[in-house]
């Protein structure tokens, strides 16, 4: 099965990531909120709070002070309510999105558009947060993907297309919603708890408790597929992401 040579159009969007001190998500955009967030833990040492677009509306804003904001937004119910809410109580920031909204009071909106707009604001984040440093380094040479298409090949062809489900390590669960979305099955995380025949997908650095997973699965007669993606943690659920919409489109 080869690669239709434009499915990933990766091509990274011109960002500027503003000052902030809150990310929030909603639906569909946690790859993007959370690879912003890793990449500047890991790569710049700074500890950033991530919270989904309900909890900071219901059971933040009202109480606290946010400080600047930056969103990573949708859904257009979700975009009003959230652009409602942060001009009510003078919430300042920005929001990132692959549809279309228009600033409102002190929130200033981006609009991303394109195939794989998310997977590509993702990349054009962490693109944008490199430094000079020697992780750094080796990550803008990950980013020219120029073995994609083979790694691609490679992983997807690992994955067993019959079983029912999907079990993610942690590393990789900012891909669920795309995993979901391009191939229609039960995507299940390190946290839960009922289990049916299931590839396991982890990464390096969080394999071990996955493995146990599986142990424990074929111990009750479970069939299993364990699959490692073994590139950068930061890359991890961007590369899980494109395997998923390789499958759809293969």
């Amino acid at each position: 099965m080869s690669i239709p040579e434009d499915s990933f159009d990766l091509t990274p969007f011109k960002v500027e990531v503003p000052k902030f001190s809150l990310i929030v998500y909603g639906r569909g955009m946690e790859l993007p909120a959370f690879t912003l967030e890793r990449s500047i833990i890991n790569l710049r040492s700074q500890v950033i709070k991530t919270v989904p677009l309900p909890e900071m509306i219901f059971l933040e804003s009202p109480y606290a002070e946010e400080g600047q904001v930056i969103a990573f937004i949708n859904d257009e119910n979700e975009m009003r309510e959230f652009l409602d809410n942060a001009w009510s109580l003078g919430v300042r920031g920005d929001v990132m999105t692959c549809g279309n909204a228009k600033s409102k009071g002190d929130i200033a909106v981006h609009s991303f558009a394109g195939d794989l707009c998310e997977i590509r604001l993702s990349i054009s984040l962490l693109n944008s947060i490199l430094g000079g440093g020697k992780r750094d380094n080796r990550l803008s040479k990950e980013l020219d993907f120029s073995d994609l298409s083979e790694f691609i090949s490679m992983k997807s062809s690992e994955i067993s297309q019959e079983l029912p489900q999907f079990i993610i390590s942690p590393v990789l669960y900012p891909s669920k919603y795309f995993l979901e979305k391009f191939t229609g099955k039960t995507v299940k995380g390190y946290f839960d708890v009922t289990f049916q025949d299931s590839n396991v997908i982890y990464t390096e650095v969080d394999a071990m408790p996955m493995r146990r997973i599986a142990f424990s699965l074929r111990k009750e007669g479970k069939k299993v597929k364990e699959v490692k993606i073994n590139v950068d943690p930061l890359l991890a659920p961007i590369y899980l992401s494109l395997i998923a919409h390789y499958i759809k489109v293969g």
